[in-house]
């Protein structure tokens, strides 16, 4: 079987304020058969406020990581700023084929975050991760994926679920590996570890069909890329919230926090 050609290195960072601001930055770089295309974009919420989208397709910088503290900036959007780990990496293979693989590194689980956005400095918590894919992504059996991560003073959790006959999960609590959770868009448990997290799901950040959004772009730099990819791909759904969480181990009181997460379902004419 021949060789996918493809090869996309992407860097997801987040930011929360005690005030309930939130930031989500992207910033990728893709390639396929020498052609090459660039994307970042910036999803910024302020309390009181109309979620912002800012997106440009410029060649830039990606993120910076050294001595457990990504930097990253980009003049485009008028953002800078830091993220120094304060939780332990994880990471794993989330997908492997002789075409193909996608790898997972969550450098930073959890993170003191100081930015710089158009002006303005801001300080609070974080996530840090990177995916580096080399195969196409339609080809990782999958018709809902799921993912978060939830901050609260003592806990912070992370999560991803690829579901399509069968179900593939990762979850941990403070680093530690949870098998047999149970993963929902408003809820994360685990029976055998006792704990549960409900999340309120009030604010929605994202609500639309962004693969086929950014590719309608992307074929600016990429010639044919849509020819190739199957329908029920290019118009998945995306839901991304950010939830406040209530989570709860054993008898243990309730711990209040901040979840982003996300649901995209590859098959809508399911539901």
């Amino acid at each position: 079987m021949k060789k996918s050609n493809i090869h996309l290195n992407k860097w997801y960072l987040d930011f929360v304020g005690d005030n309930g601001e939130a930031l989500i930055g992207y910033s990728a770089k893709l390639t396929w058969h020498g052609f090459t295309a660039n994307y970042t974009s910036l999803i910024h919420k302020v309390p009181g406020e109309d979620v912002k989208l800012s997106t440009h397709f410029r060649k830039s910088q990606l993120p910076l990581k050294k001595d457990g503290i990504i930097t990253w900036k980009d003049n485009k959007l008028e953002v800078s700023g830091s993220w120094e780990a304060t939780a332990k990496s994880i990471e794993n293979r989330i997908y492997d084929s002789e075409n193909g693989y996608l790898d997972w590194k969550c450098y930073q689980p959890a993170s003191r975050v100081k930015l710089k956005i158009k002006g303005s400095l801001l300080e609070g918590s974080g996530y840090a991760e990177q995916l580096v894919l080399t195969a196409l992504p339609w080809n990782i059996p999958m018709n809902h994926l799921r993912w978060g991560r939830f901050h609260s003073s003592n806990n912070t959790l992370v999560w991803i679920e690829l579901k399509e006959k069968d179900k593939k999960q990762w979850l941990w609590l403070n680093g530690e590996s949870i098998p047999d959770g149970i993963i929902e868009n408003d809820r994360i448990l685990s029976r055998e570890e006792n704990f549960q997290l409900i999340l309120d799901r009030k604010i929605v950040l994202e609500s639309e069909k962004k693969i086929y959004q950014v590719v309608q772009i992307l074929l600016k730099f990429l010639p044919g890329f849509n020819k190739i990819m199957p329908v029920k791909f290019l118009m998945a759904d995306n839901h991304k919230w950010l939830s406040k969480g209530e989570f709860q181990k054993g008898s243990s009181g309730i711990e209040n926090g901040m979840a982003i997460h996300e649901w995209v379902n590859f098959n809508p004419e399911s539901l």
